[in-house]
């Protein structure tokens, strides 16, 4: 039947089979690939040259797509061969429904026309066809599958309708009767059932005649050259028939099963030989509607229960619905015995708990059920695709063509990887490419992946999408990633930290950029120009976790900044590194007459464990507070105390122990079991005096730590 067909094509058909395959190459060259790479030029100039050989023979040529087929003058070309399906999927999943080439073809017209098809995110259909028409496109007209304009007239294709949209006219045509038998078999094998029912649903008249309806069934039931009904087009048909609206669906099933005797053997043999789920499946079409069952296929129902030996209960319409009872027959008698109540009679109660036993679920079972829905996930099926590719690629086996094909699937999975924060399968793959880019047979193919695909505007731009979005959920596969294409990363992470504004979001970028290391140094200095004071504080954070010690001009200026949390950050930075001039700053801001300003400097001071700033800090714990409002500071200067260790504070410590207020007596209490619970920060020798003190403290919790320490010192 396809050698026959191609026989008539009226066209060269080697020729025509040879200009679809390097049209496909040379869309995957020019996905991958700039426009002036040498292998899109040399894809790009087979298929114009095959192009230009086929014009002539004909001025022009169409093909239609008709989902995974490609279709030329009616006639349905091989659907075995792979790249026509591939050819004709990319077209029909951008919403086109054929592909005119007129002569005086350019190639510059072939490059254009793969870019917009190649479109990573393109649009469909008609806004497709307008974004094609406005590149210039003068030789090269695609026709968009538009079904909602479809409108069926009895006795002619409605007017206005292009041309060149096939699926239009052969489900006109069919409908009319204007095709041959094998034309329209051709159109019920080319068009899933689901959209033919969609197209029909939309273009055929209420008042069509019967003949319309029987044309359809026909092409379906009725398989010209074949003496019996397969069931697979059995099973298309009844597809077919679930998606039609349900006035339609009334009409084709009445036709279908009110045939004569003659023609109604086909339709008896197929339903002998139907599965119970095919049977079901067929019951489930009249579901709510089964006043339109006829009566043929009644008097089939019946025949064939007889047929199988299960009496005439074999089929029961109840509430409407057609139920499948059952598939035995038994015996009233048995029945009535397997009854809850008579089955207790028979069975005694330790014989059903063995029955019970025996009918439990394994727990090894469960374990191997959810290990196998683990293994079949499609994430490892995924990442197992992609390993397996890896291999072939860095194989002896393959080609350039292999490669190139290799790499464009390579291209698919890394989109299906970044839209779902799969960063480490990711990495695989750019790891993979960049080993095989040093030392692999293809290092210009993979190079070129590595520089048009991984490092491109695009890419980089849904990875940091994907990052802010996912990271945190894969942080090892994000860190990974982000490390091997740093140089390329760096700027977009860090516009992308400066403009967000979700602060979980923010953590990580800022935590992620921190391990790109000194490369993040630079462009971060760039940035100490920026106005947003949280930008600044950003920039500063990083150029200290990044290792920044020869840049630190710029943040010497904004040690003195207006902004409150950008100084201190400045400062920060400035004692991270241990600069000379960062206890000048501190001793700045600790003197400073501003509550917060001198809060923040003692906190830095026991961060960065300042042994310098130890007499400035006792300086404070020795102001004078009659008030007892220096309190809050005062246990800040403790903490801080504690932390840096130095012996010399104990002294002062002692003398606000002993000391007494009139005044916030509660306040000074705290504070004096502050300075009890920091005492182990100290050098054991240090704090004897202070020990006994507190021994002898009316407060139970400092009594407690004396005692808790003071035997930890006897050992």
């Amino acid at each position: 039947m396809e050698e026959e067909k191609q026989e008539k094509l009226p066209i060269d058909a080697r020729l025509l089979s040879d200009a679809i395959i390097e049209l496909n190459i040379s869309r995957r060259s020019v996905g991958l690939y700039p426009p002036e790479h040498p292998i899109v030029k040399e894809s790009i100039g087979k298929a114009f040259e095959l192009l230009k050989r086929l014009f002539d023979l004909r001025s022009s040529i169409t093909l239609g797509i008709a989902k995974d087929t490609l279709v030329i003058d009616e006639y349905v070309l091989d659907r075995k061969n792979p790249v026509f399906r591939e050819f004709a999927l990319s077209l029909h999943s951008k919403g086109i429904a054929a592909v005119t080439f007129y002569s005086g073809l350019e190639s510059e017209e072939l490059v254009c026309l793969h870019e917009v098809i190649t479109m990573h995110h393109a649009p469909a259909g008609k806004t497709l066809v307008e974004l094609a028409e406005g590149k210039g496109l003068k030789h090269i007209r695609l026709s968009p599958l538009d079904l909602h304009s479809f409108g069926f007239v009895e006795g002619g294709i409605k007017q206005g309708a292009s041309e060149t949209r096939l699926w239009d006219d052969y489900i006109y045509g069919l409908l009319e009767g204007r095709l041959a038998d094998n034309d329209a078999e051709g159109v019920v094998l080319a068009v899933p059932p689901e959209q033919a029912a969609f197209i029909i649903n939309s273009s055929i008249s209420e008042d069509a005649s019967e003949e319309t309806y029987d044309r359809v069934i026909a092409a379906y039931l009725k398989r010209k050259g074949e003496h019996e009904l397969s069931k697979g087009i059995f099973n298309r048909f009844i597809s077919f028939v679930e998606n039609l609206r349900p006035e339609l669906k009334a009409q084709f099933l009445n036709r279908a099963f009110s045939q004569p005797p003659s023609e109604m053997a086909y339709i008896e043999k197929m339903l002998a030989e139907l599965t119970e789920e095919d049977l079901r499946r067929l019951f489930e079409v009249f579901k709510d509607r089964s006043s339109i069952i006829p009566e043929s296929l009644k008097n089939l129902i019946d025949k064939l229960a007889l047929a199988k030996g299960v009496g005439k209960d074999f089929f029961d319409m109840v509430g409407g619905e057609m139920i499948l009872v059952d598939d035995i027959e038994m015996d009233r008698n048995m029945i009535r015995l397997l009854e809850e109540d008579h089955f207790r009679v028979f069975v005694n109660k330790q014989y059903e708990r063995e029955l019970g036993m025996m009918l439990e679920r394994p727990e090894a079972e469960g374990r191997i059920s959810e290990i196998s829905r683990i293994d079949c996930s499609e994430g490892v099926i995924d990442r197992t695709f992609s390993e397996v590719l890896i291999e072939i690629l860095e194989s002896d086996l393959i080609n350039t063509e292999d490669c190139l094909r290799l790499l464009t699937r390579l291209s698919e999975l890394a989109d299906s990887f970044l839209e779902t924060g799969r960063f480490q399968e990711l990495c695989d793959i750019f790891n993979a490419l960049y080993s095989h880019w040093l030392a692999g047979k293809f290092k210009t193919e993979a190079l070129n992946m590595i520089e048009y695909f991984f490092r491109s505007e695009q890419f980089i731009k849904k990875l940091v999408d994907a990052l802010k979005l996912w990271g945190r959920y894969d942080r090892e596969g994000a860190i990974r990633l982000a490390r091997v294409l740093k140089l390329s990363l760096i700027n977009p992470l860090l516009d992308a930290l400066s403009e967000e504004s979700d602060s979980t979001a923010r953590k990580f970028l800022l935590s992620l950029l921190s391990t790109l290391g000194s490369d993040v140094v630079p462009e971060a200095i760039k940035r100490l120009n920026d106005e947003r004071w949280y930008v600044l504080r950003n920039m500063l954070c990083l150029i200290r976790q990044c290792g920044g010690k020869r840049s630190l001009e710029q943040v010497r200026k904004l040690a003195r900044d207006k902004n409150k949390k950008v100084c201190m950050e400045a400062v920060k930075t400035l004692l991270h590194f241990g600069t000379p001039d960062a206890l000048s700053y501190l001793r700045l801001y600790l003197e400073n007459r501003d509550p917060e300003f001198r809060q923040q400097a003692i906190k830095l001071a026991g961060t960065y464990r300042v042994k310098a700033a130890v007499p400035h800090l006792i300086e404070l714990l020795n102001k004078n507070d009659f008030l007892g409002t220096e309190t809050y500071y005062k246990i800040s200067v403790v903490k801080a105390l504690a932390e840096i260790g130095d012996p010399r504070a104990i002294a002062p410590l002692e003398r606000l122990y002993r000391s007494k207020r009139l005044f916030y007596r509660d306040a000074l209490e705290g504070l004096k079991v502050e300075i009890f619970r920091n005492l182990h920060c100290y050098p054991p020798d240090a704090i004897g005096q202070m020990l006994e003190l507190g021994l002898n403290s009316r407060n139970e919790e400092i009594r407690d730590i004396s005692a808790r320490l003071s035997k930890k010192d006897s050992y």
